[in-house]
């Protein structure tokens, strides 16, 4: 075989094998293929992303929420708050126009006026006295301080 040959026979070769690569990949990461994605952090890695539900619930939420309130937002850990970053850190990137606290501010330690007046709840319900449920969704429920 002589080099004229073997170019493009190496070269369809490699692009064959990452074309397959790449539909692999594709089908490993699930649907759907030829839609645009729901959020940001669709099919960027095999399981879902820790932020999808929030980059979801925060923007249903918003309209809800006052200009200038004090906001959390967290995935409660059987029913508390715990230390959040991820789901955090969306929240202060998604309300602009709100105070966004950590996730602290919402301990069930704290009570009364000592808690943030509003909580975003992702993923699981949240369980503390000095709040009420003002509005739920489907992956996640928005609160209120008493």
């Amino acid at each position: 075989m002589n080099r004229e040959w073997l170019q493009p026979i190496v070269a369809y070769g490699g692009a064959l094998l990452l074309s397959v690569a790449t539909i692999d990949r594709y089908i490993a990461r699930g649907g759907p293929f030829f839609e645009r994605p729901r959020t940001i952090v669709d099919h960027v890695a095999p399981r879902q992303h820790a932020t999808r539900d929030a980059l979801i619930l925060i923007p249903q939420i918003k309209p809800l929420l006052p200009r200038g309130s004090e906001v959390t937002c967290f995935r409660p850990r059987n029913g508390h708050a715990w230390d959040d970053t991820d789901t955090y850190l969306t929240a202060v990137g998604l309300l602009p126009h709100q105070f966004v606290l950590p996730p602290f501010t919402a301990a069930s330690e704290l009570r009364g006026e000592q808690v943030t007046e509003y909580v975003i709840a992702v993923g699981a319900p949240f369980e503390h006295p000095s709040y009420a449920p003002v509005a739920g969704f489907p992956n996640g429920w928005l609160y209120k301080r008493r």
